[in-house]
C-alpha cells in the first residue's frame, strides 16, 4: 500500500457547510415531481457541456439491440459503445450519463441517505460501476455515482445536497477516467432520465422520465481542481512530502525513486489484508483558518492497493473546538499503468481529492 504526498490548499471563496437536510421530490401535480437535483460537480459548466455518453431511452438496462434513443427523440442504429460518437449518440443500452470528470470531486445531486458505498463487486474491481456510491433521496428516487477513485462517505450516512461523496476515476467497467451518473426509481432500480423526455413521440422508456433539476443547479462556490495540473503541485498549495518535515511514519517503509514521483522519490509499504503494518501522518502548517481542499498524490509506478484508508481531521464549523474525523478510502490500483477491462490504460500520476472542509491554522 502506497503512501504519498499530502496537499492542503485554501480556497478563495469561504463556504458555509450545509447542515440541514431538505428533501424535495414528492409529486405536486400530474406533470411530475418537484425538481430537486443539482449538478454532481463543482463549477459553472452545464451537464450537457460535460456529457460524453447519454441515457438511452430504448431499453436502458445495457441491452445492445442496435437502437439508441436520446432524450430529444433523435434515434440512431448501431450506436454501440465502440461505434458511437461521444457527446452525440453514445451509447446503446446506457442507463445514465457519462461526464468527463478527470479525478475531480464528485458531489451528491441532492440530500439523502447513502445506501451504497464500496465496490460494486468486491471480488472483481473491473466490472460494472467499480467503486461506487448511491444516495436515496426519498420519495422513490436514488442517484448512483460510478467508477470512483475515492469514497468520502459510508453506508447509512445522511448527506446534504452537493456534499462531496468521492472522487471520479476509472474503476469497474470503464474505458478511462470519468463519472457515471445515473438516476433510478426504487425499489426495483428502474433507470430514468433526469432530463426528462422532449421527443415528439411517446417516450419508449418503460418508466416515466421527468426533468428533475432545480433552476440553479450549480454550486454557489468552487474549489481547486487538484487534477487540473497533472502531477504538478496546485499553485499556492501547501505540500507535505513524505520524508520531509511534517511527515512521520510507523512500521516498515521502503524508499523508492521514480522520475514521476514528487521530488523523484517516495516511500511505500507492503499491502496487507490483515492488521495495519505501517502508517503515515502528514501535518501541514496552515497560514490561517479556512476551508481547505485536501488531496493525496498517487504515483504511476507503485500502484497496488485497492483500499488505502486516509483519516482527515477537520474543525467542526458549527461546534467550535470540536474535531471531525473523516475516513476516506482511495483506490490506487486504477491509477498509473494497468490492464483495464477493455484495454491497457495509463492515467499517469494523479492528485486525488479526499476532502473539502474547515481546517484551523496550526
Amino acid at each position: 500500500m502506497r503512501r504519498m504526498s499530502l496537499i492542503a490548499l485554501l480556497t478563495l471563496v469561504l463556504a458555509t457547510v450545509v447542515t440541514a437536510f431538505h428533501f424535495q421530490g414528492e409529486k405536486t401535480n400530474t406533470n411530475g415531481p418537484v425538481p430537486f437535483m443539482h449538478r454532481p460537480y463543482y463549477g459553472n459548466q452545464t451537464i450537457s457541456q460535460r456529457t460524453t455518453s447519454f441515457f438511452d431511452h430504448d431499453k436502458p438496462w445495457y441491452v445492445n439491440d442496435g437502437i439508441f434513443v436520446r432524450r430529444d427523440g433523435n434515434k440512431w442504429t448501431n450506436a454501440g459503445i465502440g461505434s458511437c460518437t461521444g457527446g452525440v449518440n453514445c451509447y446503446d443500452g446506457h442507463n445514465g450519463y457519462d461526464l468527463n470528470l478527470w479525478f475531480e470531486a464528485v458531489l451528491s445531486a441532492a440530500a439523502g441517505t447513502v445506501i451504497r458505498a464500496g465496490w460494486y463487486n468486491p471480488y472483481n474491481h473491473q466490472v460494472a460501476l467499480g467503486l461506487w456510491a448511491a444516495d436515496d433521496h426519498g420519495y422513490g428516487y436514488v442517484t448512483a455515482y460510478g467508477h470512483l477513485s475515492a469514497l468520502t462517505v459510508s453506508t447509512g450516512e445522511r448527506i446534504g445536497a452537493q456534499w462531496q461523496i468521492g472522487t471520479s476515476g476509472t474503476t469497474g467497467s470503464s474505458t478511462g477516467p470519468h463519472l457515471h451518473f445515473a438516476t433510478y426509481y426504487l425499489p426495483n432500480w428502474n433507470a430514468t432520465d433526469p432530463f426528462g423526455w422532449t421527443g415528439r413521440y411517446p417516450d419508449p422508456n418503460v418508466v416515466p422520465d421527468h426533468y428533475l433539476f432545480v433552476s440553479n443547479p450549480g454550486t454557489s462556490y468552487t474549489v481547486p481542481d487538484l487534477s487540473a495540473h497533472g502531477s504538478t503541485v496546485y499553485p499556492g498549495a501547501t505540500m507535505i512530502d513524505d520524508g520531509a518535515p511534517g511527515w512521520s511514519g510507523t512500521g516498515t517503509w521502503t524508499r523508492a525513486t521514480s522520475p514521476t514521483d514528487i521530488k523523484g522519490s517516495l516511500h511505500w509499504a507492503t499491502t496487507s489484508s490483515g492488521p495495519v503494518t505501517a502508517t503515515s501522518t502528514w501535518q501541514a502548517r496552515r497560514p490561517s483558518d479556512g476551508y481547505y481542499e485536501v488531496g493525496v498524490f498517487v504515483d504511476d509506478t507503485h500502484a497496488s492497493s485497492s483500499w488505502a484508508p486516509y483519516t482527515i481531521y477537520a474543525a467542526d464549523p458549527n461546534h467550535p473546538g470540536t474535531v471531525i474525523t473523516h475516513i476516506v478510502d482511495v483506490d490506487e490500483s486504477h491509477i498509473g499503468s494497468f490492464q483495464g477491462p477493455f484495454h491497457w490504460e495509463n492515467t499517469g500520476p494523479q492528485w486525488v481529492s479526499v476532502r473539502f472542509g474547515l481546517v484551523k491554522a496550526k
